[in-house]
């Protein structure tokens, strides 16, 4: 199998436990647990950070994709997936920026002694964390379409 394709399917693996770990962190607050509501969200964080690591040695090492040899139709579902991960990043970007206005805060430490958090972080929080979400469902759904592809160019399928 070809090394791009190996690499492109264990992308598709890492995004799909950054949906899984998303998805929990959205139960876990809605029950309550702000503490695994947070550890499922930096874990999810931190697996994005890796992709993108691990992306730029791909291309350096293994170059880009030959966009030549794909169908104007793998395009464009390479295109709406590409359009989820930037959805997915910028809204991640805000949802954790406000995270961290809200550090400190009762909604956080659960401490009634603590500041309360601005409500206007709260909601930015909530409505950037369902855009990363959304963002994430769309790049994943995506992502089985674009390596379908790269597996009938390989003859794999």
């Amino acid at each position: 199998m070809d090394a791009k394709i190996v690499f492109w399917t264990l992308a598709f693996v890492d995004i799909s436990i950054v949906l899984g770990f998303a998805i929990a962190g959205v139960r876990q607050i809605r029950r309550g647990d702000v503490a695994r509501h947070r550890r499922s969200m930096i874990t999810a964080g931190l697996l994005v950070l890796v992709f993108l690591a691990s992306y730029l040695l791909k291309v350096a090492l293994l170059g880009p994709e030959d966009m030549d040899l794909w169908s104007a139709r793998s395009r464009t579902v390479l295109y709406v997936h590409e359009t989820g991960i930037a959805l997915m990043l910028l809204a991640g970007a805000v949802a954790g920026s406000q995270a961290w206005r809200m550090r400190g805060t009762r909604v956080v430490t659960r401490e009634l002694g603590d500041p309360p958090a601005a409500l206007s972080a709260r909601r930015w929080h909530r409505r950037a964390g369902w855009a990363a979400l959304a963002g994430a469902t769309l790049a994943a759904a995506m992502a089985v379409g674009v390596l379908a592809g790269m597996y009938g160019r390989a003859g794999i399928f």
